[in-house]
């Protein structure tokens, strides 16, 4: 007889949890015979008499590990017990459980909601998805898949969903419709989202992550006093929020009160969360504190390494690196079909996170026929339209219908860029600053043989730094610490130095030490590049372009250029000399081979 404990700490044994044979189960008939005594596992839980709860339910599992609703009570005890392990492996196995499809749905998603809460959206997706086709009229199972969508990037089939949900409710929703607007604002729709916060709001007053959201809105669309009137009332009423109190202390540094700033995150540094200590450390920058704001900055990755579980997983980069490189050579591509000229081009700007791509956009958008796309489309999203695995999958572009896919591909593109409403009248240029982008050079020369491809370069230590002090998830999770900074950036400078020496590309190198220095006279070098036509008179330097709608979410933040993050690195060098100790012998090649002329 089996009798060692399962290993994810579920309490049961392993013949009855992750060693389960399902052929063993009994027959739902014989389960149904122990009812009873989970509605008392049940009623127990329910009265937080967890003990007793948790043997009733292994003792009802130890019998039959498919009973429903004792796997249920066993799960919410581990979950409210905090054994992550056993909570997952069990709300799984229920999510797995046959039934009828409204059981079905509402296992999916409690296993998608669980995942969710663990920040995994795309690990949530399938049990997200199974509860969307178990019951498509289930508005929770929709609410739940619009979530992962949403936080996912997928944003319009999101909204898709979250507008399915409250159509099926027959009735406004608070919670519903606050996602929504969420969403909303993470297309730019500024304006829609505004108004959809305002009816959330009405109906559910107490919705704090509501508050903050609408309050990073009207940020956005320049509203800046009704943003602090929403933080402010927030926090009279929920005085102990912290992600509102985030968001007042960020707004202080946005508008150049860091003192305001670390007022509000006074607490100790052990009791703040990442995005607290990371926030503080901005605030110590701006005050020229560069010692202890690097301090911050390390406590917040290392927070997000040890409570979150965040860690750089390169392999898959790694790999993409590598089939990409061996696919994509001169005389591989040279044969394969290209798509038509477009009539409205994207302008595609590359560059590491934090170098200062969105502040191209954000002077592109000044210039008329621009518009700024952000990181909303990325060409990605086209390969699971491709045969087979990709990259090799493009050589049935060769072969009889296969030499239409490339223009098939441009126009859903540039469908899907007309519907996010990136295309008005008199649009010449559409920016594209997705990260993903880099990966697929190649692709991209296939479906925009003439896309204008601007790189914008900035010193390999500033960006690390940059990036360093960022609360922000990266791909891969490399922004955890500098060295998966320093790791993620030498890959993806290989990857654009490949397609460079394999493809002609309509390739131009930016600096930004330029863009800021002189200004006018770099974007002119840029816009000539492109061939774009420049008004007489324009002022190139302004940084000072109305709001368009969709709103790039770096426009909230957007300030006059300023010459404070040039050469950032040389500070922080001298105020705590080891700090890129470990990464220098990946980022001092790249230095030199920049031009940089400081390698040591």
């Amino acid at each position: 007889m089996d009798g060692h404990a399962c290993a994810c700490g579920s309490g049961l044994r392993r013949s009855r949890c992750c060693a389960l044979d399902a052929a063993a189960w009994p027959a739902a008939e014989s389960a149904a015979l122990l009812d009873a005594q989970a509605q008392t596992a049940t009623a127990l839980f329910n009265a937080r008499k967890f003990g007793e709860a948790e043997t009733l339910a292994l003792g009802i599992l130890d019998l039959a590990p498919n009973h429903r609703l004792a796997l249920r009570v066993l799960f919410e005890i581990m979950k409210a017990r905090r054994r992550p392990m056993a909570a997952e492996a069990l709300v799984r196995r229920l999510a797995a459980l046959p039934g009828p499809p409204a059981l079905r749905a509402a296992a999916n998603a409690q296993a998608a909601q669980y995942i969710i809460g663990q920040g995994r959206y795309e690990e949530a997706t399938p049990a997200a998805a199974a509860a969307v086709m178990a019951n498509p009229r289930d508005a929770t199972a929709q609410h739940v898949l619009g979530v992962v969508l949403t936080e996912s990037g997928r944003l319009r089939a999101g909204e898709r969903h979250y507008r399915t949900a409250g159509s099926l409710l027959g009735r406004e929703d608070g919670l519903v419709l606050g996602n929504t607007a969420w969403n909303l604002k993470l297309q730019g729709r500024l304006d829609e989202a505004a108004a959809t916060y305002a009816r959330a709001l009405a109906l559910r007053p107490d919705n704090q992550r509501g508050i903050g959201g609408f309050a990073q809105v009207e940020f956005g669309r320049g509203n800046r006093a009704a943003a602090l009137a929403l933080l402010d009332d927030g926090l009279a009423r929920f005085p102990q929020e912290r992600t509102l109190r985030l968001l007042r202390a960020l707004a202080d540094i946005a508008m150049a009160d860091p003192q305001a700033a670390l007022a509000r995150l006074a607490d100790p540094p052990e009791r703040l969360l990442g995005a607290e200590l990371a926030a503080r450390g901005q605030a110590l920058s701006r005050l020229e504190r560069p010692r202890d704001a690097a301090m911050c900055f390390m406590a917040a990755k290392r927070t997000h390494r040890e409570r979150n579980g965040q860690t750089y997983a390169p392999a898959s980069f790694e790999a993409a690196y590598a089939a990409n490189a061996a696919y994509f050579t001169a005389t591989r591509t040279l044969p394969l079909p290209r798509a038509t000229p477009s009539a409205c081009q994207p302008v595609f700007l590359l560059g590491f996170p934090r170098s200062g791509t969105g502040l191209l956009e954000q002077l592109l958008m000044q210039v008329p026929g621009f518009n700024a796309a952000d990181e909303a489309l990325g060409v990605a999203e086209l390969i699971p339209r491709i045969d087979g695995a990709y990259p090799q999958g493009l050589d049935h572009l060769l072969v009889a219908e296969g030499q239409e896919l490339p223009e098939r591909l441009r126009v859903g593109y540039e469908a899907r860029r007309a519907a996010a409403g990136f295309v008005r009248e008199n649009t010449v240029f559409v920016t594209d600053r997705h990260p993903k982008n880099l990966w697929h050079l190649g692709l991209i020369k296939l479906l925009f043989p003439d896309a204008p491809i601007i790189h914008v370069l900035r010193h390999p230590l500033d960006v690390a730094l940059s990036n360093l002090a960022q609360d922000r998830r990266l791909e891969g999770d490399c922004g955890v610490s500098l060295t998966a900074i320093a790791r993620h950036y030498a890959l993806s400078m290989r990857m654009i130095a490949h397609y460079r020496g394999q493809l002609t590309l309509r390739y131009l190198p930016v600096r930004y030490e330029d863009l800021v220095a002189d200004t006018a006279a770099t974007l002119r070098r840029v816009l000539g590049f492109m061939g774009a036509n420049i008004p007489a008179g324009a002022g190139l330097a302004a940084n000072t372009a109305p709001r368009q709608d969709p709103t790039p979410q770096h426009f909230a933040l957007r300030e006059p250029v300023h010459a404070r993050s040039l050469y950032r690195y040389r500070v922080y060098e001298d105020a705590l000399p080891a700090l890129f100790e470990d990464i220098r012998d990946t980022l001092d090649p790249w230095i030199a081979e920049l031009g940089y002329g400081d390698a040591a």
